[in-house]
This record gives structure tokens, C-alpha cells and sequence, in this order.
């Protein structure tokens, strides 16, 4: 009989994120993490089903060079970080986006420069 491993909520959301950075395949990551790779592109799936997200990445892998190896050393803090950090500039775009197109149909949003008379 075999032993499934449970991987707790917080390091699944870990690798999810370190996954959407772009910067690692799930090979990679599965390989760092201890992980199957088809787990962590089911985890992905599921995530980006439950968000209902439109991913602005590529699903193209990187190739495999000394930068690559390189990322997979990164420590999972660090992993995670950058994951954070892309997710904050997308999320950073979209609100200016959004923003955007409110001026573009006549909503004033954003604060004007300049004295009240």
C-alpha cells in the first residue's frame, strides 16, 4: 500500500507562487520541493481555476542554462518573495488599468494637482 505525503496548505500556496513568478518549471520546483510536478500543475490549475485569473506569463519553459540551475537554489523564502512580488506588480497594473479605463468613460479618479479656488 502506498503512503500519500500531505503537504500543508501554506507550502502548497508557496510553491503556487513560486510557480506564477514564471521563473521556474514545475520540474524545478518539484524537484526543490520534494514534490510530484503533475501535483504542483494540478495545484496551479486549481488556483488560477479558483481565482479565475488570465495569466499574463507564458507557459513556455525555460531553458536549461546556468541561469536556471542557478534560480533552483534559491531558498523558498526567497522563492516566495519574488512570488509575492510579481503578484503585487500585476496586482499594481491591473488597479492602474482599471484606473485608466474609469478616465477614459468620464469617472475622475485620480487626485488633480493644484490649489482649490
Amino acid at each position: 500500500m502506498r503512503k500519500y505525503q500531505t503537504i500543508p496548505r501554506e507550502k502548497k500556496a508557496e510553491i503556487i507562487s513560486a510557480y506564477l513568478t514564471g521563473e521556474n518549471s514545475y520540474e524545478e520546483l518539484g524537484e526543490y520541493y520534494g514534490v510530484s510536478p503533475q501535483n504542483i500543475r494540478l495545484w496551479v490549475h486549481r488556483h488560477r481555476k479558483s481565482k479565475k485569473v488570465v495569466s499574463l506569463q507564458s507557459e513556455t519553459k525555460p531553458s536549461e542554462d546556468m541561469a536556471c540551475k542557478k534560480k533552483a537554489e534559491k531558498s523558498p523564502d526567497v522563492l516566495a518573495l519574488e512570488a509575492r512580488i510579481r503578484e503585487l506588480e500585476l496586482q499594481n497594473l491591473a488597479l492602474k488599468t482599471l484606473i485608466d479605463v474609469a478616465e477614459r468613460n468620464g469617472i475622475e479618479i485620480r487626485k488633480k494637482s493644484g490649489a482649490k479656488q
